[in-house]
């Protein structure tokens, strides 16, 4: 629903923004492993369609490891905290 209502999207993370970018820039590129999280999490209306489970899983090691302390733009209008 975010991405068909917004054009911007800022995805927070105890309280600081992690991502910023266009709506369209953050659900085709994501960079920061919450974001991804996020997205993994997503249910897709498909029962046949499989589980996001390991994408999940992967983006929770990510961010485990993931030790970011800089607001960096990464391509034109797309910030992440890295």
């Amino acid at each position: 629903m975010v991405k068909q209502i917004s054009d911007r999207v800022a995805v927070m993370h105890n309280g600081k923004i992690v991502e910023l970018a266009d709506s369209e820039e953050l659900f085709n590129n994501p960079i920061h492993p919450y974001t991804k999280k996020l997205l993994a999490a997503i249910p897709i209306p498909d029962p046949n369609h499989e589980s996001n489970h390991d994408s999940i899983v992967k983006a929770e090691d990510e961010l485990v490891a993931y030790k970011g302390s800089e607001f960096k733009e990464v391509s034109p209008h797309h910030w992440v905290y890295c």
